[in-house]
């Protein structure tokens, strides 16, 4: 039975292949009805407006046609719902009519016969702002045992513009990346990080990532000597003198930052005006060093104050 209908199987292929294309032929001729979803743009927005509510992206339509035509409107998807703003000052309704639909100038007689949903749309405007707000960095960084972070934390672009509703704009004072851990950090960073998604839809941000930088070096001490403390605010009839005039102290941080350090970068001093009013008492000094770098162990620890009476004046 099996070599009788193997027999001549290429004119029964044939055969079936036409009988299905005249089925099809026919069967599409015939009109149906179809709901369809269409997309919605909206055009015209006034200058220095913004939509400000939230918006069906489509509109559900039945609609009607032959069979062909649906399938080729479904194919070549030219259907849409154009809603113009052009007038519209701070809201309106539009109440959506079938006839409102575009379907396709190229494709037969098919007809939109029902708005199934939804079947009105409110447009709310705002007025539009740009402008520009820092980058704040959240990643977590942790050295290995013996290593420190160098100052602070590299971004670039160090901020971004962002656009959208003024009422929304306004209260958007920064952005921040991502939260991402680093553990055993050993050398330099330099990594690619998402800005935080969280802002709202209506917000627009120029980009959506920042690269951040960290510099990571050994960390070292080093004793510097011979650090001369001065009188800050001293009166002018008389000249004050700290007992002993210098210090030392350990400095802790990079080896590549220390390297380049000498006496001359700490600053050392009293400031007369704030130890004025207890004579007889030693005082610490205040020390000042550069950004990234701590000190420990400065020896003396206080100061006494010598007067002298300028005669000078």
């Amino acid at each position: 039975m099996s070599v009788r209908f193997l027999k001549n199987y290429k004119v029964k292929i044939v055969a079936l292949v036409f009988a299905i294309l005249i089925w099809f032929f026919v069967v599409t001729e015939n009109e149906y009805e179809h709901v369809i979803e269409i997309p919605v743009a909206f055009i015209n927005t006034p200058p220095g407006k913004v939509i400000l509510s939230d918006l069906p992206k489509v509109v559900k339509v039945k609609i009607k046609g032959t069979g062909k035509d649906l399938i080729a409107l479904m194919v070549r998807t030219g259907a849409r719902l154009n809603l113009d703003l052009f007038d519209v000052e701070h809201s309106k309704t539009f109440y959506i009519k079938p006839k409102d639909v575009f379907l396709s100038r190229t494709i037969g007689a098919i007809q939109s016969n029902e708005i199934i949903m939804p079947d009105s749309i409110t447009v709310v405007l705002a007025d539009f702002q740009r402008k520009k707000i820092p980058v704040t960095s959240n990643i977590k960084p942790k050295v290995a045992p013996g290593f420190t972070i160098v100052g602070d934390a590299r971004i670039n672009p160090d901020s971004v513009l962002i656009s959208g509703p003024q009422n929304l704009v306004s209260k958007i004072n920064s952005i921040g990346t991502e939260e991402v851990k680093f553990e055993n950090l050993t050398d330099k960073l330099k990594q690619t990080i998402p800005l935080v998604s969280q802002l709202s839809n209506k917000i627009n941000v120029s980009i959506n990532q920042v690269e951040i930088s960290l510099d990571i070096q050994k960390l070292v001490e080093i004793t510097i000597t011979g650090v001369p403390v001065n009188i800050r605010n001293a009166p002018k009839n008389v000249n004050i003198y700290p007992r002993p005039s210098t210090l030392s102290l350990v400095l802790v941080g990079g080896g590549d930052l220390l390297a380049q350090l000498n006496r001359n970068d700490i600053i050392a001093y009293l400031d007369y005006n704030r130890v004025k009013g207890s004579p007889g008492i030693e005082h610490p000094a205040v020390i000042e060093k550069p950004p990234g770098i701590h000190y420990k162990d400065v020896q003396p620890k206080t100061f006494k104050l010598v007067f002298e009476e300028n005669l000078s004046n």
